[in-house]
């Protein structure tokens, strides 16, 4: 997760400090945005000559993407910003509910990945269905965007990619979704009006077919970067993420329906979906522990890409290490996130006995230890559907 400034906790600090920082991250904008525009300007009026490349683009066009004080929700306002290597992160508070002392927050990390940006979109939502996060219902922005809820850590996360560029946008459950939604927008109208004026590296990604799909045209309208009918040949449908295909055996053994419902299913290794959380670091340590690394962790998934069916099945194995040990080392990942208190107990569902971690709220984990070495997880807040995804695995 990128670096975040929290605001104060004292009352009524977050608002003083957000009118003055306001007016300072305006010049601070505005000089970037001049800069990226002289330079542009510079390159189309010395045509004739060899024009001296931009040193950061990426850094450039990052830096631009911040948001204009109009297009945030009223009462809210910039409290902090920090301008880091090829990215920018932003504190946005708005008024302090009723009953605390705390203004409500949105931390938000803009980051420039060029080329790479379409990989690093899938790598985030791995990770964070690793750590337990859930999809959530979100209004789909840039070319491609993601929201996920975790119960572990009270809140709400917006993924967006527009072109070479990446938002990662973090609320707590507290802050009001319509607020949240209008932020959301107001960094995606960034990124896009960075995108169109100031200078970039080639944002040509692998064609379609390969696990990273192309943007669209940073010079493309908004409605039409998010339309959902383009075809196979221009950009997929943003709600379309990534595909990873590295294990297909553990696909192959993943229902493709669960009551009529058709599920996305693909694989990954830890390399890519573990992160820093306390589960992920839990298991990395696990394996260390028997000579094995985070791409020795073979994790097949399936879920469904609206969101209707509240489940999502996943198939981890280690080649090499029987399933009973894994199967004890998945669950004491998921205990390692105290914040989130989980429980563990043995439960007999459909004459199988199953691993069922619970949290304080949010979907329970039905742990399966099955043939070749195979855990099977079923995440779900709905246990009637349990014997019913029984009867499917392989």
């Amino acid at each position: 997760m990128s670096p975040r400034e929290r605001p104060s906790t004292q009352p009524g600090a977050p608002i003083r400090r957000a009118v003055i920082l306001t007016a300072i991250l305006s010049v601070v904008a505005t000089v970037v945005a001049v800069g990226a525009l002289a330079v542009v300007l510079s390159r189309g009026t010395d045509a004739g000559s060899t024009a001296t490349p931009e040193p950061n683009p990426c850094r450039t066009v990052a830096w631009s993407a911040l948001p204009s004080a109009g297009s945030l929700p009223s009462g809210w306002a910039i409290a902090s910003t920090r301008f880091l290597v090829d990215m920018v992160t932003t504190t946005i508070v708005g008024p302090t509910p009723s009953g605390s002392t705390q203004a409500a927050a949105v931390f938000v990390s803009v980051l420039c990945y060029g080329s790479d940006a379409g990989l690093a979109f899938g790598l985030d939502q791995a990770a964070a269905q690793v750590s337990g996060a859930t999809d959530a219902t979100f209004p789909k922005l840039g070319d491609e965007s993601q929201a996920v809820t975790s119960t572990r850590t009270s809140s709400t996360t917006v993924y967006v990619r527009r072109g070479i560029l990446v938002a990662d946008i973090e609320a707590s459950s507290s802050v009001d979704p319509a607020a949240l939604e209008t932020v959301a927008r107001a960094i995606d109208e960034a990124m896009r009006l960075a995108l169109a004026a100031g200078p970039r590296p080639s944002s040509s990604l692998p064609p379609a077919g390969t696990t990273t799909p192309p943007p669209a045209s940073p010079a493309a309208s908004p409605s039409a970067a998010a339309s959902p009918s383009a075809g196979p040949s221009g950009s997929p449908s943003p709600s379309a993420t990534p595909a990873s295909h590295l294990v297909p055996d553990l696909e192959a053994r993943l229902p493709r329906t669960i009551v009529g419902t058709a599920m996305v299913v693909d694989s990954v290794t830890g390399a890519t979906a573990l992160g820093t959380d306390a589960t992920s670091k839990s298991l990395i340590a696990w394996l260390a522990e028997r000579g094995k690394t985070a791409g020795d962790l073979q994790i097949g998934r399936a879920r469904d890409p609206t969101g209707d069916r509240p489940i999502r099945l996943y198939a981890f194995r280690v080649p090499g290490i029987d399933h009973p040990d894994l199967a004890r080392a998945i669950v004491a990942a998921f205990r390692a996130d105290t914040t989130a208190a989980p429980t563990e107990s043995e439960v007999t569902i459909a004459g199988r006995t199953l691993t069922k971690v619970t949290y304080g709220q949010g979907p329970a984990e039905y742990l399966l230890e099955a043939a070749g070495g195979v855990v099977f997880d079923i995440e779900t807040t709905d246990e009637t559907l349990v014997p019913k995804v029984l009867a499917l695995l392989k």
